[in-house]
Formats: structure tokens, C-alpha cells, sequence
């Protein structure tokens, strides 16, 4: 078994590339591993503490079946939010703590960017470190009777050394600076600003291109067609004891394309991606306070996807997600601005339209809700304002599928909605709620005081799956 050691700072110092413009004289080593000691520790320990104290804030579900269901998304009870944000907070393996969550191992990154990068043999001068190819290269090997045995591999070494990577460190005020050279012109397209209470790292994507075309030819590959630009940033930031906050920024807007050597950029061929400058993502946890926050804002996004044949190209037309969340343990969720943007969400092929999405179109194109839990009766209690409208519509003859027994052109929930984990049913509270389909007779209509049960079923004529609603008066 092969298992490469990457330390949590280590990758993204190892991918960190931005011109840094300072006059301080660099920081020596101690400087540096004291930084690494007393800020990065600090951080780490701060965040870990903030989402140990406030996980118990995020549900770890939100059953929104009949919506699911409907749209053809999840079968499952619902999502979890707990699970995607220990994710986004604790990547990689960590400790478990007392209270079953999982956390980074702070004393050992710590240990690990000290002992083995930022060591007085790897500095070259002025503030410069070599990155030996052992931190990247080394494979753990474990025999049939457990021995673990360590070796750099000699082929990712040989390859690593063309890269020429180092780490070059500055400082800037109260703040220590960490950029990437690569290769003979020492491009850094990315940087980490570490502080007392904040890690921020920005991508510059006009640097990165460089980096490209530059290490290309050292590996043996074609130098790719590829146009770049725009910057982000993403940032984890102290904002108190067991208060962490951690975002997403698009600094200035972002534009990918790349394609082989030799394929035009404009065709089909070409992988592109855009999207607007804007407060991408941010989350806020305060473990003192259990409670948390969380806001989405992307904006106006276009993704094409290569193809050799150009009547095959996917190609997704985003205007936006929008999405603020307040968190506190024992109290409902409160969900606010809830939108994809101010226009049609499409999907074309090949130049042609195959689905599109709408949320709330007669209604300011967003929505907001309630959400509340009983965990005594096991029930989720959703009530939206002014309402939950999402129409959609599809051709698949464009999609190039088979056509199922029906599509869902509309969900409609005007009022609010109970679910229930024991009996799997959902029970309209106040108000109504509805499923259109195409055709028409499998859809419901449901009213205040009136439950819903969805059935798997399976067309005897096709032998496709679908949902089959049944309303009744609740039991």
C-alpha cells in the first residue's frame, strides 16, 4: 500500500504563486516556524474549537423529500449539512474529539511545516526555501506483517525537480507572506497571508498561465492552449474565541478556457468557465454562542463542456445562486434571498435549449423559509414565504434520453409542510401544495389538513422507475 504524507498548509503552499512587493528584510527561519507556532497554531485552534462548539447548530438533515422526490434528485431522507461542513472545515484526517466530531490535528501540522519544510537546511537565503522532493515524492509501503517502510520515489523525484519549486516568504506589517517560484522564471501565481487570526490564500489566474506554458515542456507535454484570468481568494478568519469564519471570494472576475494544443479556444472543443466577481460563499460558526451563519452569492456563472461533435456541446447557463441561513442551537433555521439568479437558468446542447429552471419567477425570483425540528416527534416543519415555485422544463429529444413515464414541470408549495421520519409521510400544515407533470395525471394537488405518500413504482410497459403520490386525509 502506497500512502503519500501532505501536510494541510503544505498543499496550499506547495500550489501558493503571487508576486509579494515588499521592502521589510525577509523573515529568518525562526521568524518563520515562530509565525507557523504561534499564528497558524492559533488559528487552527481557534476554528477547531469554533466548529466543535457549533456543529450541533447544523441539522443533520433537512428532509425536503417530496422536493427531491420530485425533481428526480435524491431518494435519500435529505442532505447532510453537518457532513459537507466538516468536510469544508477538516478536509483531510484529523482527531476525533470529545464530542464525535472530527478536527485538525494542530500540534502535528505544526510539527510537520516546522521539522520538515521550513528547516535552516532547506532556506537557500533571503527568506527563500528549496522544497526537497521527499515531502512530496516519499511512499509509505506496508508489508504483509504491518512493517512501514519509507522511499522517495525516484521517477516523481526526477519529475519534481524540474519544477524548480520553491517557497519564497516575506513579511508585510503584522502579516508573514508565502509565495511559490516555479521553474526558471520563479512564476507565483499564488499567495498565503498568514496572520495571528486569519489564513487568506488568493489565486491569480493570469499567473497561473504562465506557470502553464512554462512547465509544460519540462514534463514532456504540449504547451496547452489555455487563457486564463481573474482572482480569488479564499480565507478562514478568527473573528473571536471559538468564532471562525470562512469564505469564498471571487476578487475579479474569473475566466478559464483551455483546450489541446492546436484547438481553437472558440470551439467546441474548448473547456470554458466564467464567473462573476462576487462574495461567493462565506460560513460563520461561534462555538461559544452555538451558533452560525451562512450566506451564498455567486454570481452570474457559464460552463461549456468540450465535445468533438459541436451538436453535443453542454453548455449551462447560471445567473446566480443566492442564499443566506441563521443557525442556533434549539432555535429554527431561518433561510432568506433563496434564488438562482434574476433570469432563467438553462442548459443547452448543441446550441439548443434542453432544460431550464425558474424559482419563483412571479414572485422577485426568490424565497425564504422557516425550518424547525422536533426531535422529540421526529417531524421537520417547513413554512415558506411568500412560497416555494420551481417550474422546469425539459426535451429530451435534445437531451438525447429516453423519456420517462413523466416529467415534473412545477413545484408549488404555498404555505407550510410537515415531514415525518417514522411514516415517511408529508403533511400540508397550512395552505397547499402541488406536483405538475407532463402528463398531467401524475401529478396531486394537496390542501391544508391533507397528507402525501410517495411509492416506488415501476412501468410494466418500460420497466422505468417513478414516484407515484397518493393524497389522503393524515392519520
Amino acid at each position: 500500500m502506497h500512502k503519500p504524507h501532505v501536510s494541510l498548509l503544505t498543499l496550499p503552499l506547495l500550489s501558493s504563486l503571487a508576486l509579494i512587493g515588499c521592502t521589510e528584510d525577509p523573515p529568518t527561519p525562526n521568524e518563520v516556524r515562530s509565525s507557523i507556532t504561534s499564528d497558524f497554531g492559533n488559528v487552527v485552534r481557534e476554528a477547531n474549537a469554533a466548529f466543535s462548539g457549533a456543529s450541533d447548530v447544523l441539522p443533520s438533515s433537512l428532509p425536503l423529500s417530496m422536493v427531491n422526490r420530485a425533481l428526480g434528485t435524491s431518494t435519500s431522507a435529505g442532505v447532510d449539512l453537518r457532513s459537507v461542513t466538516a468536510r469544508l472545515v477538516a478536509p483531510h484526517a484529523g482527531v476525533l474529539s470529545a464530542t464525535g466530531t472530527t478536527t485538525i490535528d494542530t500540534d502535528a501540522e505544526v510539527a510537520y511545516l516546522n521539522d520538515k519544510l521550513f528547516t535552516d537546511a532547506n532556506h537557500v537565503g533571503d527568506g527563500i526555501y528549496q522544497v526537497p522532493a521527499s515531502l512530496v515524492c516519499t511512499r509509505t509501503t506496508i508489508d504483509s506483517s504491518g512493517t512501514a517502510t519509507e522511499t522517495v520515489d525516484a521517477k516523481c523525484a526526477e519529475q519534481f525537480a524540474k519544477a524548480n519549486l520553491r517557497i519564497r516568504t516575506a513579511k508585510d506589517g503584522g502579516a508573514l507572506l508565502f509565495a511559490i517560484q516555479l521553474d526558471a522564471d520563479h512564476d507565483e501565481p499564488l499567495t498565503l497571508t498568514l496572520t495571528h487570526t486569519s489564513i487568506a490564500l488568493t489565486a491569480d489566474l493570469d499567473g497561473t498561465q504562465r506557470a502553464f506554458v512554462a512547465l509544460a515542456p519540462l514534463f514532456g507535454e504540449d504547451v496547452p492552449n489555455a487563457a486564463l484570468s481573474g482572482q480569488v481568494t479564499g480565507k478562514l478568519e478568527i473573528l473571536g474565541t471559538a468564532k471562525a469564519k470562512a469564505q469564498l471570494t471571487i476578487d475579479r472576475a474569473l475566466s478559464i478556457k483551455f483546450a489541446k494544443a492546436g484547438v481553437d479556444l472558440a470551439g467546441a472543443e474548448a473547456f470554458v468557465l466564467s464567473s462573476a466577481a462576487a462574495e461567493a460563499f462565506s460560513v460563520t460558526l461561534d462555538g461559544t454562542a452555538k451558533a452560525g451563519s451562512l450566506a451564498v452569492g455567486l454570481g452570474e456563472t457559464a460552463l461549456k463542456i468540450p465535445a468533438t461533435d459541436p451538436g453535443k456541446r453542454f453548455e449551462l447557463d447560471l445567473p446566480g445562486v443566492t442564499a443566506t441561513a441563521s443557525l442556533a442551537t434549539g432555535q429554527p433555521i431561518q433561510l432568506t434571498h433563496v434564488g438562482l439568479g434574476s433570469r432563467t437558468t438553462t442548459v443547452t446542447i448543441g446550441g439548443v435549449r434542453a432544460q431550464t429552471i425558474d424559482v419563483n419567477p412571479q414572485d422577485g425570483r426568490s424565497f425564504g423559509a422557516t425550518v424547525s425540528h422536533d426531535p422529540t416527534a421526529g417531524t421537520d416543519t417547513f413554512a415558506f414565504s411568500p412560497k416555494l415555485d420551481l417550474q422546469m422544463t425539459a426535451d429530451h429529444a435534445v437531451l438525447g434520453d429516453a423519456k420517462p413515464v413523466y416529467d415534473t414541470t412545477r413545484v408549488l408549495i404555498d404555505g407550510s409542510l410537515r415531514s415525518n421520519e417514522a411514516t415517511s409521510q408529508v403533511e400540508v400544515l397550512t395552505g397547499s401544495a402541488s406536483i405538475t407533470t407532463n402528463p398531467a395525471s401524475y401529478g396531486f394537488t394537496a390542501s391544508a389538513g391533507q397528507c402525501v405518500t410517495s411509492t416506488d413504482k415501476v412501468d410494466p410497459t418500460t420497466g422505468a422507475s417513478f414516484t407515484q403520490w397518493t393524497v389522503a386525509a393524515c392519520h
